[in-house]
């Protein structure tokens, strides 16, 4: 009785884990997506060059799915913010301090929004 129940017990531990880690591969793959999706987004539509990019991270967030912060070159002080509430992307506003205490990027970013739909 005792080995039915260690091997019941194990069982249940491989299908969680097992689980766990398709979750946690379906998570990096979204952050992966929203990352391309948002660099694609402002190349098109603000003109910036694939070159001025110094950082795109997306991460997982308890208000929002997710959290992408995006840095440029010549802005190194400056992290912007795009939050993906649902199936959208939306500037969110900028963290870190510059000489004029918000990024050359960040009016251009609040007066025309970047909320576009997913594909």
């Amino acid at each position: 009785m005792k080995k039915v129940l260690v091997i019941l017990a194990l069982s249940l531990i491989g299908l969680l884990s097992f689980a766990v880690g398709i979750s946690y591969a379906e998570l990096q793959s979204n952050q992966q997506n929203s990352e391309k999706q948002l660099k694609t987004m402002l190349e098109k539509h603000h003109g910036i060059s694939e070159a001025s990019f110094l950082e795109v991270k997306a991460s997982f967030s308890l208000q929002h799915r997710q959290v992408i912060q995006v840095r440029l070159r010549g802005e190194p002080a400056i992290t912007y913010e795009f939050i993906q509430p649902e199936r959208t992307i939306e500037y969110s506003g900028s963290i870190g301090t510059s000489v004029e205490k918000v990024g050359k990027q960040d009016e251009i970013f609040r007066s025309m929004p970047l909320k576009v739909g997913e594909n």
